[in-house]
Parts: structure tokens; sequence; C-alpha cells
């Protein structure tokens, strides 16, 4: 009784942490994601207003940053490879870890944009982790961060000090500097920058040159941000049987000879945005969509992502089939259903 109490005074907490450090700076951001998204997108495809929106970024090091500084572990589990990430011992280790990613938060605060801020966020998702030890559960830093902020994009970067020789025994002390927008969603590229033998101290190169530096970083994410906005969102789609399941796909489900897999594959012509979807996979057992470009936003203006879609495709088999499925979506761009 005593830990279900506790339980439910941290998951109290843990919901009000979340909001505020996933706004940014204490603002709102419903939905945690497209800013003013409702005021530029338009169901017929038409774009109003494009530069009101921005991406809500989230800044974070790169995996090659944490292992250099030994806060990447890799471990295998079922066959795969696991990695536990400890963004608070990078952020605690030095100033220079800190500054490295306040200094990219502010740029993109400053220029408008809406921010999780890596710290703050943290600090609510430790109280998430010690409600998973009650429930001996393990969760990744990186998976609980994107799955409860919700970022656009997130955005790796890396800084390598290095040592160029100007004597035999002297040395002058450089710096390669790199950053990678990804979108959450889909975990693609969309834009990438990096900078090799920079000279000076690393808290003067972040003051001095990294804004100037990101011009052209920025302007890319910009241009894909505005695809997403008129295109819809990147997403995966699967849907698989259960051992159980009393059907194949490929099995006809009416006299005209058509299929399940038929029916699944108009559901998602008619449901992905301009009918874009790249089917991967086509078997008795599975169907494997890529590329499958989803709207934005629902019609009251909340935010749709994978897990809606996988919903809708639920509800609609269903209803038509009166066959059970579930919707076992468990990321924002993977959507994935299993039929009973």
């Amino acid at each position: 009784m005593r830990i279900n109490f506790i339980k439910k005074v941290l998951a109290a907490f843990v919901i009000a942490a979340s909001l505020y450090s996933c706004a940014g700076n204490g603002e709102s951001n419903d939905g945690g994601g497209l800013t003013d998204i409702n005021a530029v997108e338009d169901k017929s495809g038409d774009v109003d207003v494009i530069d009101q929106a921005k991406p809500a970024i989230m800044v974070i090091p790169s995996d090659q940053f944490l292992q250099r500084e030994g806060f990447l572990k890799s471990s295998q589990m079922n066959g795969r490879t696991v990695y536990e990430r400890d963004y608070q011992g990078f952020l605690l280790k030095s100033s220079i870890n800190k500054s490295s990613v306040r200094a990219i938060q502010n740029y993109f605060v400053n220029n408008g944009y809406p921010l999780t801020d890596l710290e703050q966020s943290l600090k609510s998702l430790n109280v998430q982790d010690n409600m998973d030890d009650l429930d001996n559960l393990s969760k990744d830093a990186k998976t609980l961060l994107v799955a409860s902020c919700r970022p656009d994009i997130i955005l790796e970067f890396d800084l390598e000090p290095k040592y160029k020789s100007t004597g035999r025994t002297t040395s002058t002390k450089l710096m390669d500097y790199s950053m990678g927008a990804i979108d959450a969603f889909s975990n693609k590229s969309v834009a990438s920058f990096a900078k090799a033998d920079i000279e000076g101290d690393v808290a003067k190169y972040l003051e001095e040159q990294l804004p100037s530096d990101l011009h052209e970083f920025v302007g890319q994410i910009k241009n894909y941000f505005t695809d997403i906005i008129k295109n819809g969102r990147e997403i995966t789609f699967r849907v698989t049987l259960d051992k159980d399941a009393a059907i194949n796909l490929t099995d006809d489900y009416n006299d005209m000879g058509d299929t399940y897999a038929d029916w699944i594959r108009e559901w998602v012509k008619t449901n992905a945005k301009n009918g874009s979807a790249n089917l991967n996979r086509n078997t008795a057992k599975e169907m494997y969509y890529t590329a499958v470009r989803i709207t934005n936003n629902e019609d009251e203006g909340t935010q749709f992502n994978a897990y809606d879609f996988a919903n809708n495709f639920r509800k609609e088999f269903i209803k038509t089939f009166q066959i059970k499925a579930a919707n076992s979506t468990q990321g924002l761009g993977d959507a994935y259903v299993i039929i009973k």
C-alpha cells in the first residue's frame, strides 16, 4: 500500500515537472512539438505564413561525445546491442560540457525556437527512473526524453579536443566540432555541420564563432521543416499477425477476391497524406511501410503522430471485420498494429 501511494505521488510530480521542462523556459508547448502549426497548415495542402512555424528543438551530446567522456555503456539484450546514456553524469562532469549544451540552446531560443531544456528535463526523468525501479523497468534516457518531451528535431553535437605538434616539445590545442539534426519521429538525418582544427579554447568558440557557423545549418533545418508542413511528417507503419490469429493477410475476405492485404493497402493510400507511402514488405503475416506521410495535427489542432495513425487503423479494421487488433506503437514515428 505504501509503495502504491509513493508511486502516485511521484507520478503527479513527474507530470508537473515534465510539463515545465519540456515547454522550454516555462512557456507552454501544447502537444510538445510543432509551434503554431495549426496556423500554417491547411488540409488542402496550401501553406501560409510558413515562417511563423518553427520546430521544437532538443539539444543532446552525441553518442561519440558521451563515449569519450565515459557516459555511454553498451550491452547485449535478446541478440541486439542496447545503449545506456548517462546525460546527467555528462553535464555534471565539467562546466564545459554544460556550457556546450547551453550555448546551442541559447542560440535557438534567441531565434524564436521552442526548446526542451536538457538539464531540467533530466531532473523530471530522474523521478521517472525511481518509479521504473519500483516496477523493475529499464528505459534509456534518450528514449524517455523523446517520448516525454516530443521534440520535432534532435540536435546531437560533438566536440573533440586534439593537439597539433608545433615543435619537438611544443603543441597547439585545437578542436573539431560537429552537429547533426535528426527528425525525432523518423530518425532521419535532416541537417549537418562540421568544422575542423578550430583554434582557441572551447568557451571562446561557443560564444564568438558558433552562432555565425550555424547559419547554413539552420537553413537546412528550416527547409526540411517547411517540407513537413507542406507534405506531412514521415513515419513507418507495420501490421503483423498475432501467432494465434485466425487469418492470413493474403486470405480473401469477400467473394470478389479481395484480400486483407488489399484492404490494408487501400486504407494506407487513403489515410496517408497525398497517398504517400512505400510498401517494403508484403507477406502473409506482415505488411511494412516506410516513408508514410501523415498530417501534422488533428482537425481540432492537437498534434497527430504515429500512435494516432495506428489507432485510426485499428478502430476501422475492427469495425470492418469484427477482428480484434492492438495498437502496439511505442515511439513517435513507428506505428505498429497487431491483428489478433
